[in-house]
């Protein structure tokens, strides 16, 4: 019996930050004809920082050649209260084969949750700048300049390898960061937004934080409401960390929004920030006088589009003759057809794939022409791809009985925007399935 020790770490594969809480899950693969067989040997969660430590015992005789695991990852993390994969190997390409006694590994994950980095020191100065939204710094959102579009990762190469993520809208629950110099002479604060940068509103939603509380006997992490509420005179304002318990660590010094987008029109938006100070009776809530706005990043432009894509199978074909749910078709000669729709009214699709699956987690391969594409292929000056309706064919004579034999199919339709939330994607396997039977003889 001999043990193996998998050491490892899971991160954001855009951002390079740990993925904290994920279900890491190592499998041996077996080569059994043109396919592979899966065992789960040991699975584990990653810490706060995405690390990982993983043993196993291994019953084979090891000094034998080729005795050893051969071990493949896949890992999902809780997201919204749903198990969603966030990074997935594939045994033909990906396998370790032949592992050490202590294998170290990094991977890559999408469309995760990333840990949130922590500021340190405030500004010593008189400045307000918003710094970051999730995890992704406002310089890398379109934000300034005539024309900003309000886009994360605006105009990447179409030949970068996250080219795919350009132009990326904002959705959902967004958590809105800024700093406060130390002289702004500020105690509360409102943020507002505007859709045409003229009528500006107030965000109200629920925010909250926690500062450490120090005891001779050990301290403690307080959570405390930030705001919104009314003082001064001032409705839906909120508290600051350092104005509240200045010198005490806060687990997020610098949050300064939760924003619920869902309740707002898609569309661009512009964010901006009220300062306020006491007046000299300590009644009133005055606009602070010492409070400096940024010119570039004082303001801050999203595109926001909280609208799912439309994934959607529309008919099946064999021959041309229409093929129904759970119908056995004899698919000896002739085409196979599948007409579908992939598509996104505001233009933000990412990507879609149509697969043919079978048996144990088989996909015929390659998927055939029209069956998958994605906005590296669409990137222009609109920054708009609004995909479509489009149709795959599985001719027999190359999708032979020994790609495509007798079994029970599924068609599986997955369509991802580029709405993202932050931290990842929000529209991410969108999906609609149709189920026939092929017999090849």
């Amino acid at each position: 019996m001999a043990t193996f020790n998998i050491q490892g770490k899971v991160v954001n594969k855009d951002t390079k930050l740990g993925v904290p809480m994920a279900l890491v899950k190592a499998y041996e693969i077996d080569k059994v004809g043109a396919g592979y067989n899966t065992d789960l040997v040991v699975e584990g969660l990653t810490d706060l920082n995405g690390n990982f430590n993983l043993t196993f015992a291994w019953s084979y005789d090891i000094s034998i050649p080729g005795n050893r695991p051969d071990i493949i990852f896949k890992a999902t993390q809780k997201i919204d209260g749903v198990d969603k994969v966030i990074y997935n190997e594939n045994p033909a390409t990906e396998t370790r084969w032949n592992i050490g006694d202590i294998l170290s590994v990094t991977l890559e994950a999408e469309n995760c949750i990333s840990i949130m980095p922590t500021p340190t020191g405030r500004p010593y100065d008189t400045l307000f700048v918003f710094t970051r939204v999730g995890v992704i710094g406002v310089n890398n959102i379109h934000t300034t300049g005539a024309g900003a579009s309000g886009y994360a990762y605006p105009d990447i190469n179409p030949a970068a390898p996250n080219s795919r993520e350009a132009n990326s809208p904002f959705g959902s629950t967004l958590d809105i960061a800024g700093w406060f110099g130390q002289f702004t002479d500020t105690v509360r604060y409102k943020i507002q937004y505007s859709s045409d940068g003229i009528n500006f509103s107030d965000i109200y939603d629920p925010l909250y934080n926690s500062y450490y509380e120090f005891s001779p006997d050990g301290g403690n992490w307080i959570t405390v409401a930030m705001g919104p509420f009314t003082e001064g005179g001032q409705s839906n304002v909120y508290k600051m960390p350092y104005i509240e318990k200045p010198g005490q660590p806060w687990i997020f010094p610098d949050l300064i929004a939760k924003w619920d987008t869902t309740k707002v029109i898609n569309g661009r938006v512009t964010l901006r920030i009220q300062g306020f100070r006491w007046n000299a009776a300590g009644t009133v809530l005055a606009p602070s006088v010492a409070l400096f706005i940024d010119p570039s990043y004082g303001t801050l432009k999203l595109m926001l589009d909280n609208t799912p894509p439309v994934s959607k199978l529309n008919k099946i074909k064999h021959n041309s003759s229409d093929v129904n749910v759970c119908d056995i078709v004899d698919f000896i000669s002739g085409d196979l057809s599948i007409e579908f729709e992939a598509s996104d009214s505001n233009g933000h699709l990412r990507e879609y794939v149509l697969n043919a699956m079978y048996g144990h987690n088989v996909v015929v391969s390659p998927v055939p022409a029209n069956g998958t594409d994605n906005y590296s292929n669409h990137i222009g000056p609109t920054r708009h791809w609004n995909g479509g309706i489009s149709t795959v064919n599985y001719a027999s004579a190359t999708y032979t009985a020994a790609k495509m034999p007798t079994c029970a199919y599924q068609f599986r339709l997955d369509v991802t925007k580029r709405t993202t939330n932050g931290y990842g994607l929000i529209y991410i396997g969108v999906e609609d399935t149709m189920h026939i039977t092929l017999k090849r003889s």
